[in-house]
């Protein structure tokens, strides 16, 4: 069996390498090489003081299905958003949420407000003034049409402006977690723009209080953007950052390599990424994992998934060991874990996991009536690591006798599928908020993802409920308990991926955090380009 996976890993890895067209001739550049052309990258970013001017140019995969910001929600769509707009908290490099856009925030449990102060001196690209009733504005316009207000507003009772700055969210029960889900999602909008644009003319030209502003959406090509100059940070060094359409990595680094992108971003693409380090190109890690890609099972729906017997095969099926061993460069992009957080984390439990183990696997099957196997759909987003990962799995399951079908889904239609899906959804969750953060939003009754397939048992759902009201001691043993459910015991989710996004940028741009991650601002207007 590991010499078909290892025969496995080095047919993707091929095909990746030839997906990179000419630049594959690079694999062959040593270590020592790679390294000077880094230090010698590092040497020219400190040598050079900033300047003004010149555009920026990243890739997209397709048009982002929306860019009204209470509605933003896919990756192509969280590649956009950072530049145009801002949340009221922003993750720190720890993950713990931190004012941004205000001055202060601050819970009262027993009394079950939230207070904020916002910052003085913010405006909006329109001009218009960002206050305390443009924040309730937003809160109020996100709980009744945000994409995920059923998972971060749920408790939420009413919004009230006691002056000019100060603002009051009145909770109908404690939540916790609430600044999580005001630092992940709730991109704050112009009202006056909404509403004199209305939501469909606000989507196409979105209006936040980010360092750059939508100038024009070119439908099928891109977007287009221009400096804020009036922006409460600072006038941006760069003219316009724009998002041009390229589908595959191969056309982004074909790109990229002729100068008509300047920043590309990577997930678990280790032979591009190591590829364009060793030609001279910068690459950084995100500081916290960015996602964890998990198979997301439907235990909800007839037949053998419904069996945790089953679940567990799959499990013991797959080696996660392997497959991350070889594509994320053995570590360097990425790595496995037992669950949404990484060892380093303070959200982490120590939980067993299953391991590698065919033979188990298969006694499992044939223990839950299997022993023949049966079909199996699992559904992906589409992507070249995810496409890589799925295809390794489907070759992995083959060897306990499951036969894999793979439906590879368009960025666009994605969400179609969040809230139910047949066999298993290979699910890149975003982990920039952390583990107890996915886990209250995602994992109850009423949320969008997985809404008719997870099993939402008492006990965990429960215990879910009791955290996000609770103190931090009760919250971290409830949590703790809640992971060992829905990872250990119901396998309910699978993580085979923890990553961190990987972003490969010209070594003629500088400045910012490019590679902040979608709940962390980029200080877009800190990066500069040499001329």
């Amino acid at each position: 069996m590991k010499k078909l996976v290892s025969l496995l890993m080095a047919a993707t890895m091929c095909a990746s390498l030839a997906a990179c067209g000419g630049s594959s001739a690079s694999s062959t550049v040593s270590t020592a090489e790679s390294s000077a052309a880094s230090s010698s990258t590092e040497a020219a970013a400190t040598s050079s003081d900033p300047v003004s001017g010149g555009e920026i140019n990243i890739p997209i995969t397709d048009d982002p299905t929306t860019l009204q910001g209470w509605m933003v929600r896919n990756t192509n769509e969280m590649t956009v958003a950072p530049a145009i707009y801002e949340t009221l908290l922003a993750y720190d490099s720890t993950g713990i949420p931190q004012p941004y856009l205000l001055e202060s925030f601050e819970g009262d449990p027993e009394a079950l407000t939230y207070t904020m102060v916002v910052k003085d001196g913010i405006t909006f690209q329109d001009g218009t003034p960002l206050d305390a009733d443009a924040v309730k504005w937003n809160l109020d316009y996100y709980k009744e049409n945000g994409v995920l207000t059923g998972s971060y507003f749920s408790y939420v009772d009413n919004v009230e402006v006691v002056d000019e700055k100060t603002v009051v969210v009145h909770m109908s029960s404690w939540d916790a977690l609430f600044d999580y889900g005001l630092a992940r999602t709730c991109y704050i909008c112009s009202p006056t723009a909404v509403e004199e644009l209305g939501p469909d003319g606000f989507n196409e030209t979105p209006v936040g209080t980010g360092p750059f502003k939508v100038t024009k959406w070119v439908h099928g090509e891109g977007i287009y953007t221009e400096a804020y100059a009036d922006y409460w940070q600072g006038k941006p060094y760069l003219d316009s950052v724009n998002f041009k359409i390229y589908a595959s990595t191969a056309t982004q680094q074909a790109a990229m390599e002729v100068g008509d992108l300047d920043i590309m971003y990577l997930t678990g693409d280790a032979v591009t990424a190591d590829s364009m380090e060793a030609n001279g190109y910068t690459i950084t890690n995100s500081g916290i994992p960015d996602s964890g890609h998990t198979l997301c099972f439907n235990s909800k729906a007839d037949g053998p998934l419904t069996d945790v017997r089953v679940r567990q095969a799959i499990a013991l099926a797959v080696d996660t060991e392997s497959i991350n061993a070889a594509l994320l460069s053995n570590g360097k992009y990425g790595t496995s874990s037992t669950q949404w957080a990484v060892s380093t984390s303070g959200e982490y439990t120590d939980i067993e996991g299953y391991g590698y183990d065919v033979e188990k696997a298969k006694s499992l099957l044939a223990e839950a009536g299997y022993a023949d196997g049966f079909d199996l759909t699992i559904n992906f987003q589409v992507g070249d690591f995810a496409k890589s990962v799925c295809q390794i799995i489907q070759a992995e399951l083959g060897e306990v006798g499951i036969n894999v079908t793979l439906n590879q889904i368009e960025v666009a239609n994605y969400a179609n599928y969040l809230g139910e899906w047949d066999g298993i959804l290979y699910h890149p969750m975003g982990l920039s908020n952390g583990q107890y953060s996915q886990i209250a939003a995602n994992m109850i009754p009423g949320a969008r993802f997985g809404s008719e397939t997870f099993l939402h048992d008492d006990k965990s759902v429960g215990l879910i409920n009791e955290a996000v009201v609770s103190d931090e001691a009760t919250l971290k043993k409830d949590m703790a308990e809640v992971v060992d459910i829905l990872f250990q015991q119901n396998v309910e989710l699978y993580p085979v991926s923890i990553i961190y996004s990987t972003a490969v940028i010209n070594p003629k741009v500088h400045g910012g955090d490019i590679n902040a991650g979608q709940s962390k601002h980029a200080d877009w207007h800190l990066v500069w380009k040499e001329a």
